[in-house]
């Protein structure tokens, strides 16, 4: 604060402590501060430096006098430090009554001011573009008034930035700070020498079931890179995600680094070969169902994978099985082979299939994109037709998932698309090109719901439909389609009223949900619309309802009570659920 001498009613308008030494009277007396003037930094300076804060009443009268003959001892490096080097400062002590009273006025006076301010990095980390962001974004720059604090922390972050990116010799070379009282300016010069900077070494690998270099495919470490904390940090993470650890402790072994090179030794926890799990549940569109698996993480020490599930429900239930195996980078890149025998029994037909494949996985950048080649046999009973057919279907998808957060998504959407084909030369029953294609995105407004929309889209070309069985067919109705009717209940009908699917799909919905006086329980609304039909014969559908959503300890569980437009069959259906919101 600057105080003119010229004018003494400015002089008033200083920074007054009052010190009210009342802790320990009968009645329960308090040490009280008010303070005006200055500012919040100074006062809690204050608060903290002054040793005669909180005294009790009873406290001996010389030890009273030494602690108030200290106050200027305490004040004046309170001051220093927020850079106010020629305060003013006026004191009372008043012992009558019940409890002494001590009074202090302090008037900072003018602060000093960066004059000059001059940090210089030498050693590798010249270079280095961490530190020159570093040195782009100080605490502290010429003109700011001097804070003792932050001229430490300049220094400190320099030590630790140098520890982060392996310059473990870097020093402090030069470190000053020039006060020039009469001229209210401070000069500080900086010289900090990083010398070379280390790399990482070699790789130690505790005891576990892998190949050491698919281990090291796994981390993405490749030795002889500059060092630095977040490739310590990745390397941890890809192992633990990896799915074949239980638990991964990374140390770098700094007193063992040999010729600028840091060893880093990985101890693990596996997790065990054979996994086995079950279950029971319930879906709208499928009924109760029980299930089991089993999976072996450590086929070879390749890396291989080989899982297996069984799923038993009144209207869909599967048989399948996947081998995996990781490609170059596991993380990123995977080849599987697939099998599954599948029978359904929906509302609209029967159908039993056997589904074999091979997938080409990978990720490129934020999508994932797969290529492959499915065998598909399947006998199906759709209305009045009985379809036996066979199809080897090449094909490629892509899709893309962003959210804030998975389980509790104000932001975020997902988005897929799929195509495959085939021609009767590849041993198919008929020609056949298919897309599908899907997208659903959530916002939250800010004090209020959120919003989610849901689009899917699918189209078939050919030259004879009939040849097409139910899985390769599109319907409409169920939990994830139109709620208010059944599961694949919608679609192109035969001559006797018998729904026997489409060539194309349009299904579309929107829904608010709002919360119910906290973030665990949520109302909704929505309306779903949409069909499968053919080209020459299009029938929208609509359901609308209400439901409720809540987020239980083990995931968000929604359920709904949805109206048909067409009330012929169903007044209403219920409709449940339990996932993540994308």
């Amino acid at each position: 604060m600057r105080l003119s001498r010229r004018h003494p009613a400015l002089q008033g308008a200083l920074i007054t402590a009052l010190l009210w030494g009342l802790a320990a009277v009968p009645a329960g007396a308090e040490t009280n501060i008010a303070v005006t003037g200055g500012d919040g930094a100074i006062e809690n300076n204050l608060r903290l430096h002054l040793r005669l804060v909180d005294q009790p009443c009873d406290i001996r009268p010389a030890r009273l006098r030494q602690l108030f003959a200290a106050v200027e001892e305490d004040i004046r490096p309170a001051l220093e430090a927020l850079g106010h080097y020629a305060p003013e400062i006026r004191k009372e002590l008043d012992t009558g009554g019940d409890c002494w009273q001590a009074t202090i006025e302090v008037d900072p006076g003018p602060p000093v001011r960066v004059r000059n301010l001059t940090v210089e990095i030498r050693g590798d980390a010249r270079d280095d573009a961490a530190f020159g962001e570093f040195l782009a974004d100080l605490p502290l720059e010429e003109g700011d008034q001097l804070h003792h604090g932050r001229y430490e922390s300049i220094k400190a972050g320099l030590r630790s930035l140098a520890l982060e990116r392996g310059y473990f010799d870097a020093r402090l070379a030069r470190s000053t700070l020039r006060i020039h009282k009469s001229e209210k300016a401070a000069d500080i010069v900086i010289d900090f020498a990083t010398g070379t900077r280390y790399r990482f070494g070699e790789l130690l690998l505790g005891d576990q079931p892998l190949e050491e270099s698919f281990v090291r495919r796994l981390g993405a470490y490749e030795p002889d890179t500059p060092y630095e904390v977040d490739t310590l940090v990745r390397l941890d993470r890809n192992l633990s995600n990896s799915g074949y650890f239980q638990s991964v402790e990374v140390r770098p072994l700094r007193d063992q680094a040999t010729e600028e090179r840091v060893p880093v030794a990985v101890a693990f926890t596996r997790e065990s070969r054979h996994l086995w799990r079950a279950g029971v549940g319930f879906a709208t569109d499928s009924g109760p169902r029980v299930s089991a698996g089993y999976e072996n993480r450590y086929v070879n020490p390749r890396g291989h994978r080989f899982s297996a599930d069984v799923r038993l429900s009144p209207v869909i239930s599967t048989l399948s099985a996947e081998y995996r195996i990781p490609g170059k980078d596991p993380h990123k890149q995977n080849y599987r082979f697939t099998g599954a025998l599948e029978h359904d029994d929906t509302d609209s037909f029967t159908s039993d299939s056997l589904n074999l494949g091979f997938f080409d996985s990978r990720r490129m950048g934020a999508w994932n994109h797969s290529r492959f080649i499915k065998v598909l046999t399947e006998r199906s009973d759709i209305g009045n037709d009985d379809v036996s057919s066979s199809f080897v279907l090449p094909g490629l998808g892509w899709n893309r998932m962003e959210a804030d957060d998975p389980l509790r998504t104000r932001r975020g959407y997902r988005v897929g698309l799929e195509a495959q084909g085939t021609h009767e030369a590849l041993l198919s029953s008929t020609s056949l090109f298919q897309v599908n294609a899907h997208a659903k995105g959530i916002y939250r407004f800010a004090g209020w719901g959120r919003v989610t929309g849901r689009l899917d889209l699918g189209t078939t070309l050919t030259p004879d439909f009939a040849d097409l069985p139910a899985s390769l067919r599109f319907f409409a109705g169920g939990d994830n389609s139109v709620r208010g009717y059944a599961f694949e209940s919608l679609g192109p009908r035969d001559s006797d009223g018998e729904v026997v699917g489409g060539k194309h799909l349009l299904t579309a919905s929107i829904e608010y949900e709002h919360p119910l006086g906290n973030e665990d329980w949520w109302g909704a609304a929505f309306v779903d619309a949409g069909n499968a039909f053919d080209t020459n014969d299009i029938r929208v559908k609509q359901g609308y309802g209400g439901g409720l959503r809540w987020y239980s300890p083990v995931g968000r569980i929604r359920l709904d009570i949805a109206f048909p437009e067409d009330t012929a069959e169903d007044d209403w259906r219920i409709h449940f659920g339990l996932g993540v919101d994308l």
